[in-house]
């Protein structure tokens, strides 16, 4: 716990630029289970001063999709909050206040290097073996020169002047981690903004991403920055801010990289796709969660899970157990062969009412609207062992729907062979000579009636029974079918088979 502190406070600050990907979605996670673990506060803020490339609906789309996921923020630009606001592109003013202090103190000075002039120079450095830091050319300028060159209507951003020392990061996850002295050259705090952009102040410039969250992290009180492993590089930049304002860390803890299955960066090919596209694919939220809290942390050693299986972990335990000392190292994959088999476990050991619940806007998407709530029930605990994502539940209901039976193209020459001909036909006799309403057993007892007139076993027997009924060669059990159907609606399919095969 951060002594100076005492009350746990996260956030999850992501830009909207973008869809909310996975990889994000396990960093939130991260910092809800250790703000919900330690009765702290989960904050979050919107980090859009890229004003060209961030957009109001990104921000909308992603915070819906935090919502379906199941999080709700103590703080954040819906919730508020008493260190607010918590949008940057509305703290404008304040990361010019703390600009001018550093200007004042001559802890920053004017670049007047155009992009093309650093990029020149950056291809000079790499020409000759060095380190591309950029070579002091402005902190050379006069405060006077500077500022008349300022007034004259030239642009220019604010560059840190790197204090040429060694900085040591006592990570969480990662334990004492050392940036050497010349890692990192003069950096820019702020930079000219373009066109499109409003600047933040005369003669200030826009702020950049280590300058505004560095400060929002101190305002806003964060005692511990939980991140991915991409940003380590930055916080050597963010290390020397806090020092520069004479302020007291966060404890960091800075989470494995998640890779695909290629041992390649995660990204769209691999896994990386949006949140948004998982959930409408048909992922439970607490399938895609529990899958993404294993990606780089593990369980305590010996802890055994209510599901009895060491990777399903629920998460009313997951908010018991997890704990930032057993977020590991090593880069973690990203299987999606194993998500699929966690979304189809939770499809299975979910509560019937929960699944159907669950289920109905993929039927009312699919046009299948018009239905019994019981029997719809009834009809999803009949398919739900079919189907690995919510999204598949209507397509593997289709028979209990259409009202025309759908014959499989693989399903005629097995129902065209003499001893499935005459399976099919005393099926349908002794099915017109049942009760009006069917129950589960009474396929077993025609089954075994059957078998005994016909001598067929096995496959040989349950498949035409199987065809003539469903026009399918696979599908939920018989014994579930039948008595969702009814017999009137059974003894037409069948007869509609027969027809169909004759023809």
């Amino acid at each position: 716990m951060n002594k100076n502190r005492p009350e746990v406070r996260v956030r999850f600050a992501p830009s909207p630029t973008g869809y909310l990907h996975v990889g994000g979605v396990r960093t939130l996670f991260f910092n809800w289970l250790f703000a919900k673990k330690n009765n702290g506060k989960f904050i979050l803020r919107i980090e859009d001063t890229d004003q060209v490339r961030s957009t109001k609906e990104n921000e909308t789309l992603m915070i819906s999709d935090i919502m379906n996921l199941g999080f709700k923020f103590d703080e954040g630009p819906c919730e508020g909050g008493k260190f607010g606001p918590y949008r940057q592109s509305e703290r404008l003013s304040i990361y010019a206040k703390h600009a001018r202090q550093l200007l004042d103190e001559q802890k920053v000075y004017y670049c007047f290097c155009s992009d093309e002039l650093l990029t020149q120079k950056r291809k000079a450095a790499l020409t000759l073996g060095r380190t591309p830091h950029y070579d002091g050319t402005c902190a050379k300028i006069e405060t006077k020169e500077a500022e008349n060159r300022l007034r004259r209507g030239e642009k220019a951003g604010l560059r840190f002047k790197v204090i040429e020392k060694d900085y040591v990061l006592e990570d969480l996850v990662r334990g004492q981690v050392a940036f050497k002295t010349g890692m990192v050259g003069d950096f820019f705090i702020t930079r000219t903004p373009t066109a499109q952009e409003t600047e933040v102040e005369a003669e200030i410039g826009m702020p950049v991403y280590n300058f505004s969250c560095a400060i929002d992290d101190h305002l806003m009180e964060i005692s511990h920055v939980i991140r991915g492993e991409e940003h380590l590089s930055n916080t050597v930049r963010q290390l020397m801010i806090y020092e520069a304002f004479g302020w007291e860390l966060p404890l960091f803890a800075h989470t494995a990289m998640v890779l695909g299955q290629d041992k390649q960066k995660l990204s769209k090919r691999n896994g990386d796709v949006s949140t948004h596209d998982y959930l409408d694919k048909g992922y439970f939220q607490e399938a895609l969660l529990n899958f993404l809290s294993l990606l780089g942390w593990w369980p305590p050693q010996g802890y055994k899970t209510k599901s009895g299986h060491p990777e399903i972990i629920y998460l009313d335990e997951l908010i018991q157990i997890f704990d930032l000392s057993d977020l590991q190292k090593a880069p973690a994959v990203f299987d999606i062969e194993k998500l699929k088999w966690m979304n189809s476990y939770y499809m299975r050991h979910f509560s019937l009412e929960e699944v159907t619940n669950r289920a109905k806007s993929f039927f009312h998407k699919a046009g299948l609207v018009n239905y019994d709530q019981a029997w719809f029930q009834l009809v999803i605990d009949a398919v739900r062992g079919e189907a690995v994502f919510l999204s598949e539940l209507p397509e593997k209901a289709t028979l209990f729907f259409e009202t025309t039976p759908f014959i499989e193209e693989q399903a005629i020459p097995i129902a065209k062979q003499p001893l499935s001909q005459k399976i099919i036909e005393q099926l349908l006799e002794e099915l017109k000579s049942c009760s009006e309403t069917i129950q589960s057993t009474v396929i077993d007892m025609i089954s075994k009636k059957i078998s005994m007139q016909t001598g067929a076993k096995g496959k040989e027997l349950f498949m035409p029974i199987r065809i003539a009924i469903t026009g399918r060669t696979h599908g939920p059990e018989l014994k579930k079918i039948l008595p969702l159907l009814g017999k009137e609606k059974v003894i037409q399919r069948i007869e509609f088979v027969k027809k169909a095969l004759d023809g």
